[in-house]
């Protein structure tokens, strides 16, 4: 009499695309290009709030000696305020929509990758404005008209001036560097790496379709 024991089988999972391992660095840099773009959002909303006071004392020397009345030079301290707070608070918002973006994008989500696309398209727009807003501070060719009243002109020109000689600069760079960073993350989320990246298929977990392992047979 002989005995034979055949081999345990190895349970077969669904044939299908093989999951793709690991994540591109392509991929890793946009995700940190992202949330570095955040950073600068936050950074210059911490600068918004902080240039408040310095702003408002150059004004009221600048208004006292434009001879700008008080209610007027009252009501520009108040637009100036309530201008600097609100973009402070549209960086800030800005910055948590960039963490979360660059958070997806490191997780590879596809809805993730579209919306870095879009931001990135919203931010050179807005980044360009910021360049040509500097420059024209910068170089002190900003005129505002006051509505045909002299006296408010000269109350906003010189709120306009009152601005420090380093806010234009830094607005500048600061622009020049997010026009940078949001090409250059479109650009990586769109390399073949990354299309194979965020085209991944995940691995399917053991079902009920799955072969089970048949137990030894005696002859």
């Amino acid at each position: 009499m002989s005995f034979s024991t055949s081999s345990p089988v190895e349970p077969v999972s669904p044939a299908g695309p093989r999951a793709l391992s690991g994540r591109p660095a392509v991929v890793a840099a946009a995700a940190a290009i992202l949330a570095l773009l955040a950073l600068l959002n936050l950074v210059n909303a911490i600068l918004h709030l902080a240039a408040i006071s310095s702003v408002l004392n150059r004004f009221r020397v600048r208004a006292v000696l434009e001879g700008v009345n008080p209610a007027d030079m009252t009501t520009l301290e108040n637009s100036l305020k309530v201008a600097l707070v609100v973009s402070a608070l549209i960086l800030v918002l800005a910055a948590i929509i960039l963490l979360a973006v660059a958070w997806g994008v490191w997780q590879g989500n596809r809805v993730a990758r579209v919306l870095a696309w879009i931001v990135c398209g919203l931010g050179v727009l807005l980044a360009c404005c910021g360049i040509s807003g500097a420059a024209s501070l910068g170089s002190g060719n900003v005129t505002v008209q006051g509505g045909g009243d002299p006296a408010v002109t000269r109350g906003a020109q010189a709120l306009v001036d009152s601005f420090p000689g380093w806010w234009a600069g830094l607005t500048g760079l600061s622009s020049v560097g997010q026009v940078l960073g949001y090409i250059a993350t479109a650009v990586l989320l769109a390399l073949p790496a990354a299309n194979l990246f965020f085209n991944r298929t995940r691995p399917l977990p053991p079902g009920p379709d799955t072969p089970a392992v048949p137990p030894p047979t005696t002859v």
